[in-house]
């Protein structure tokens, strides 16, 4: 099979299922895109300490420890009270709250989106407070906590030395030594305190502030949607969703839908095909008139006397009878043609040196092609080549119900067929003559490939 023909058999082929599957992902999303309510963003900008960032780690650390701030439950909680909103603090900080790093610095936007204007300001004035006063008070906290240990400490070492001192007046000379050592050790772990604490009181002065830099301001025009975006992706995965389902419906079931896909699959060469059904109808006269000179000039290399269509499909044999009836031989204008017959369920004379031609619809089965393949095979016969058709032309959701050609209930197509006169073709070709006995031959039809009633074929 080569490229032009599998993007015949898939693409143009199921067309309809592939616009189907491209087209109602993008409507849906259009539908949602229009459904959707504006959406109205409140942005504050905010620097987390003085000193620029020393990589892209640093700046994604501190917009995260932003970030968790800003969704925190009790945060959003809060902002949404302040707001008069009503909803789910978690769903709500996941859908309406983003933080976003400008840059690689320490500088980050805090943005809220929400469909009221004024409600997006508050909610983003209130998590923006929230987020400055944990940065500069969080850990304050612990600050004085340390403070207060550290100077506790001093006190009590305050009070130690005093009685040492008033000791060391009332002390034996023996006992001044000792007094002494104590009071130094004292001046030790007095002078270490001292110093954490100044350690405490530099930190405290130099520890990094967050400060605002650009306050939330009432918002005034809406956030742009993303629906074109969405439908391009959407058009995207339709395509290959419509693309997997023609090949896979392509495989379970080929279908031929040109002359040049089904004269491959017969390895014949293509002779004519008839645009319409209409006998009387002058392009088919003259289609059908081509086809008799070819099959003519081709029988002749094979001594032909006679010429038998084989149908692909067995419920147009009425109408490939009159049809065969219109290509045979003309004593006064055609007599170089063939006569013709239609190998369908009757006994038939085959002649002398018969040859055969596919009869078929322009778009088939490919299994349909099985039966005419096992006859042509099993006659043993010459196959000319293969003619084409135009079906009824339906719409693609009405089921065509195939009549049989007597007009009554469609039956089943018997498996073998009585040709006579093959032992006399026999004897031909081995030098006995015109005069051997003839016989009759069982051929088979379509025993291995049954045959498929006609309404499950669908017409587009």
């Amino acid at each position: 099979m080569t490229i032009d023909e599998a993007v015949h058999r898939v693409i143009r082929g199921h067309w309809f299922l592939l616009l189907l599957c491209m087209a109602l992902p993008v409507v849906g999303t259009l539908y949602i895109g229009s459904r959707t309510p504006e959406l109205y963003e409140a942005v504050a900008r905010v620097q987390m300490g003085r000193e620029p960032a020393a990589s892209n780690v640093q700046a994604d650390a501190t917009s995260e420890r932003v970030l968790g701030i800003a969704t925190s439950v009790s945060v959003v909680r809060a902002a949404l009270d302040d707001a008069g909103l009503a909803t789910e603090p978690v769903a709500f900080a996941r859908d309406h709250v983003d933080v976003r790093r400008v840059g690689v610095s320490s500088v980050v936007e805090i943005a809220v989106t929400e469909e009221s204007p004024p409600r997006a300001a508050k909610i983003a004035k209130s998590i923006t407070s929230s987020v400055l006063q944990f940065s500069n008070l969080g850990d304050q906290q612990t600050v004085a906590e340390g403070r207060a240990q550290v100077n506790r400490k001093l006190a009590d070492i305050r009070k130690q030395r005093g009685a040492l001192v008033g000791k060391l007046g009332r002390a034996q000379p023996g006992d001044v030594l000792a007094i002494q050592a104590q009071l130094g050790a004292l001046m030790t772990s007095q002078t270490e305190y001292e110093r954490q604490l100044s350690e405490l009181d530099i930190a405290e002065l130099s520890r990094p502030k967050a400060v605002l830099l650009d306050p939330v301001r009432l918002p005034s025009t809406p956030v742009p949607t993303d629906t074109a975006q969405r439908a391009v992706l959407a058009l995207f995965i339709g395509a290959l969703l419509g693309l997997g389902l023609a090949a896979g419906r392509e495989s379970m079931r080929p279908r031929l839908r040109s002359a040049r896909a089904i004269a491959y699959a017969l390895d014949a060469p293509h002779l004519g095909h008839l645009p319409r059904r209409q006998l009387s109808h002058e392009r088919v006269r003259a289609a059908a008139g081509q086809v008799a000179d070819r099959i003519a000039l081709l029988g002749q290399r094979y001594d032909a006397d006679r010429l038998f269509f084989a149908l692909g499909r067995p419920a147009d044999d009425a109408w490939a009878r009159k049809l065969v009836g219109s290509l045979g031989p003309d004593a006064t204008e055609h007599p170089h043609r063939l006569p013709s017959e239609v190998l369908g369920t009757g006994w038939v004379d085959m002649g002398d040196c018969p040859v055969a031609v596919a009869l078929v619809p322009r778009n088939v089965l490919a299994r349909d092609l099985e039966p005419v393949r096992a006859m042509v095979e099993g006659l043993g016969w010459p196959l000319l080549g293969v003619v084409t058709y135009e079906t009824t032309r339906r719409r693609f959701w009405r089921r065509h119900h195939a009549s049989s050609p007597r007009g009554g209930r469609p039956g089943r197509v018997p498996t073998a067929m009585t040709v006579q006169g093959s032992a006399g073709m026999d004897a031909q070709r081995n030098g006995a003559g015109h005069d051997a006995a003839r016989a009759s031959v069982p051929v088979p039809h379509e025993s291995r490939h049954p045959v498929h009633d006609e309404r499950e074929v669908y017409h587009r």
